[in-house]
């Protein structure tokens, strides 16, 4: 039967507008942006036949409807294939695909390579926003790989840890509140000290902040540092022992006058002040303080006893430290048990983890759980264009993130620990309490 001439113009219409509605953005999207346009066209157009080549589909067997004439003993079978909706960004191609049946985000991750191949593109990122959506990156250009400098941002308190921005730009904290330990995991030079660097600087300009600094490293990245800090020390094992002691003597104190100071048992309840300020120890190369030695001779039994005895004291300081405002930050290139203790490392209520080189190193310290997110594995990050980026659990997300930390140049670190070095105050002598405290404190 010969089609009505209307019918042919009507569709030949909806052809024309849809044409003239593509051509129309086409013309209004900036010219940067044009191939990642094609190329989400292009993704949206042959999803269902891509899905269908790298397994993406579901094959459902099921009866006829009431009304169809054939036997109710037919089997129909259909494929579902997940709908999908796609978003052009500047670095790619966002599809959000729904969930079918048993197509989750372990389906999507391991059909991740065949997609990337099947679009051309470099990598396909997959997450999970939220249950029953699955988010794939199309990355033409990995946005994590952008420098990105480093933002004063003066609204931000001991509260929240500014750790930096997400592959689309947007901020990400990690808690800082009623946290006692921090690990920062990372091979050397992808950007553990910057990381560090930042978040000194973002809390060096308020006076409810006191800093610990020891750089195991016993170069001079933190000496122009030390003029904002309360205690600091280099590699110097006795040196740092001490002056940890001096840390857990304030612990003491702090625990046994907090409800007389604060009305409360719990500093974060309030907050740090001025009067009672957070106390952050940052241990760079932590590893060089709690690493047993072995040997028979005077000196080997000397370090060894330091070690067992700064370990002792750190980990009394995560242990106990969270609510009267002691903070610990280890930073150290690999978390394992023969480099940091699993006793101080598994109590750290926050873990990051710069590039590592095996898996292992990466379980230490981000644990078991990251085995199961490909995408954001530190072993990914081993490219040099991935210096400064990092993989955490991000506060309000699920899984882990990764997250592009800004850059502190030494300069800016150092002019701010200058300008601030008049805020540096004794915690201990801040307190309003009698000697004797103090004196059962030492003891």
């Amino acid at each position: 039967m010969a089609v009505p001439a209307v019918v042919l113009a009507a569709a030949g219409l909806a052809v024309l507008i849809w044409l003239t509605a593509h051509l129309v953005r086409y013309a209004a999207t900036a010219r940067s942006l044009r191939p990642v346009l094609r190329r989400a066209w292009r993704i949206k157009y042959t999803w269902k036949r891509t899905a269908c080549r790298v397994g993406l589909v579901q094959t459902e067997r099921s009866r006829p409807p009431w009304w169809s004439s054939r036997p109710a003993t037919t089997v129909v079978t259909r494929e579902l294939v997940p709908p999908i909706t796609v978003t052009v960004e500047r670095w790619g191609v966002r599809v959000d695909a729904a969930t079918i049946g048993r197509l989750g985000i372990d389906e999507f991750q391991n059909a991740a390579g065949h997609l990337a191949d099947a679009w051309r593109v470099g990598h396909v990122r997959v997450e999970q926003p939220r249950p029953g959506l699955v988010r794939l990156r199309a990355l033409l250009t990995d946005p994590l790989t952008q420098h990105a400098a480093w933002i004063n941002d003066d609204a931000a308190g001991p509260e929240v840890w500014l750790a930096g921005i997400d592959a689309d730009g947007q901020p990400v904290s990690i808690r800082s509140s009623g946290v006692s330990g921090v690990v920062v995991a990372g091979l050397a030079g992808y950007g553990k000290t910057s990381f560090i660097n930042a978040r000194f600087c973002q809390l060096a300009r308020s006076s409810a902040v006191q800093f610990v600094l020891i750089d195991g490293k016993g170069g001079p990245d933190y000496d122009d540092l030390f003029v904002r800090a309360w205690l600091h020390a280099k590699d110097d094992p006795q040196q740092v022992r001490d002056h940890l002691a001096q840390v857990r003597e304030l612990l003491i104190v702090r625990q046994r006058s907090i409800r007389a100071v604060l009305g409360v048992k719990n500093v974060w309840h309030v907050g740090p002040s001025q009067a009672w300020p957070l106390v952050v120890v940052v241990i760079d190369e932590a590893h060089t303080f709690l690493n047993e030695t072995k040997g028979n001779d005077a000196d080997s039994k000397r370090l060894d006893a330091l070690a067992r005895e700064t370990a002792r004291l750190v980990e009394e300081l995560i242990r106990k430290g969270r609510n009267v405002g002691i903070q610990v930050v280890l930073a150290t290139q690999k978390a394992t048990g023969d480099a940091i203790p699993t006793k101080i490392r598994d109590n750290c209520q926050v873990a990051v983890s710069f590039a590592q080189r095996t898996s292992e190193a990466a379980t230490a310290v981000l644990g078991s759980d990251i085995t199961s997110a490909p995408d954001e594995h530190p072993r990914r990050l081993q490219d040099p264009a991935y210096v400064g980026v990092a993989s955490m659990v991000a506060e309000g997300r699920p899984g882990f993130t990764l997250v592009r930390c800004p850059y502190v140049p030494d300069a800016t670190a150092d002019a701010i620990a200058c300008q601030t070095s008049h805020l540096v105050r004794d915690p201990l002598a801040l307190l309003p309490v009698g000697e004797e405290v103090v004196q059962d404190a030492s003891a």
